[in-house]
């Protein structure tokens, strides 16, 4: 084997690694999270201020492995003073429209990709890149799942090499494996409660004896534009009236989203379900709706929302098409993702709970700890402070100045009530 690798740093050769990183991904233990697609995006939108720095390992050359990563640069009066090496689709300090106003990554699981052949090839090429290469402050990778090789391989080749290695929980995920006996088997394994009202909310679609509902799968690519800015509507309908700024407040965030629906929607990878009253003939007035993305026999439900101004709101229509789509993909034996989230209902649901992990690699000396520290909690208050304005910005429309501020405060110390029970209770 002539094994080599190179680092990609322009946009150009990252544009030209797209047929050789699919074929990749698709022989890998991978996620959509990993596709080219899904990372050239997420590039085209939040890397701007970044600098790739993409490893790639071949054999001749072919591509048998690659860790997307990127410099996170943090700046001050135009001096760099912190560097952070981190993989794409990460949460980043800055974009060009504002800090990132989520404080997880934008992906719900991130890790190398790797052919098992070439595992400690990889790994040995990446540690020569690392210790011969490049200079960085610390290198933080997230949302790694607890069962990736590249968890476990980084922790002891960086920690036989000298640096500081700390592992700690990040995100929680939940699926639903198939099971032996297809539907019946997922149903038994439920509680009985659980059991009970899922039947209960499958009742309420189509021809059933409690129809209610309506279940569509909007696949006509001539709207699929339209479908996908009525979910960001009644998505960010919902959120704002909680006092919220929701997912798509962020003009590069919602970008983000359509581009990559846009691109997986060419491949057929993409659905748009919707909701409507059972009754209705207009198929735009949808009560829910929620989009799932398809890959390597696993659907992951990427967004979902409803609309809470409905009359039916009460009788839980987000359940109903939630349990309406769990169910196709038990029976099409999908691995059904919920991706990151402590929801409750997620938990009962769910047969497979899965703890992803972030691992911090550093020099560990006095002065990078200080600036991790200082970067930590200046990127925290930047983004709680985007985040407070646009609530206000929200909860103080359409009223006086006098009027928009007596709502907002009565918000503020709603919230502080809410948080004060949460305490109280646990």
């Amino acid at each position: 084997m002539n094994i080599r690798h190179t680092v990609i740093s322009s946009n150009t050769e990252f544009d030209n690694l797209e047929t050789e990183w699919n074929l990749l991904s698709r022989k890998t233990d991978s996620h959509v999270f990993q596709t080219f697609d899904w990372n050239r995006t997420w590039w085209k939108y939040f890397g701007d201020l970044g600098k790739l720095q993409i490893f790639v390992l071949y054999d001749e050359d072919k591509v048998v492995g690659i860790a997307p990563l990127f410099f996170d640069r943090y700046s001050l009066f135009g001096f760099t003073y912190y560097t952070c090496l981190r993989l794409i689709g990460s949460r980043i300090g800055k974009t060009n429209d504002g800090p990132l106003l989520g404080v997880n990554a934008y992906s719900d699981y991130l890790q190398f990709i790797i052919l098992d052949k070439y595992t400690a090839s990889f790994y040995e090429h990446l540690m020569v890149f690392i210790n011969n290469e490049i200079l960085f402050d610390a290198m933080i990778l997230e949302e790694i799942p607890e069962h990736s090789s590249t968890l476990g391989l980084l922790e002891n080749d960086f920690s036989s090499s000298g640096f500081k290695v700390h592992v700690e929980n990040a995100s929680k995920t939940t699926r639903i494996n198939p099971q032996e006996n297809g539907w019946a088997g997922y149903l038994n394994n439920l509680s009985g409660n659980e059991r009970k009202n899922v039947r209960k909310s499958l009742r309420k679609t189509n021809k059933n004896e409690d129809n209610v509902f309506r279940t569509l799968i909007l696949d006509n690519s001539e709207d699929f534009e339209l479908y996908l800015n009525q979910l960001i509507d009644l998505h960010q309908d919902q959120w704002n009236r909680e006092g919220f700024p929701g997912t798509f407040s962020q003009k590069s965030m919602k970008n983000f989203f359509l581009e990559t629906c846009r691109k997986l929607q060419k491949k057929e990878s993409i659905r748009v379900y919707a909701l409507i009253p059972a009754e209705e003939t207009k198929l735009e007035n949808f009560v829910a709706m929620a989009i799932v993305i398809i890959y390597k026999n696993q659907m992951y439900l990427q967004h979902g929302a409803m609309d809470i101004s409905s009359p039916l709101v009460d009788i839980g229509p987000g359940k109903v098409l939630n349990t309406t789509i769990i169910k196709e993909a038990v029976q099409s034996s999908l691995t059904f993702d919920f991706l990151r989230g402590n929801e409750e209902y997620k938990q009962r649901l769910a047969n497979n709970i899965n703890q992803n992990k972030t691992i911090d690699i550093s020099t560990g000396t006095l002065r990078q700890v200080l600036l991790s520290k200082i970067v930590d909690i200046t990127q925290y208050l930047k983004k709680r402070y985007a985040n407070e304005v646009i609530r206000k910005d929200f909860i103080t429309k359409n009223h006086s100045f006098i009027a928009g501020w007596n709502h907002y405060t009565r918000f503020l110390f709603s919230r502080m009530a809410n948080k004060l029970k949460l305490v109280l209770n646990s």
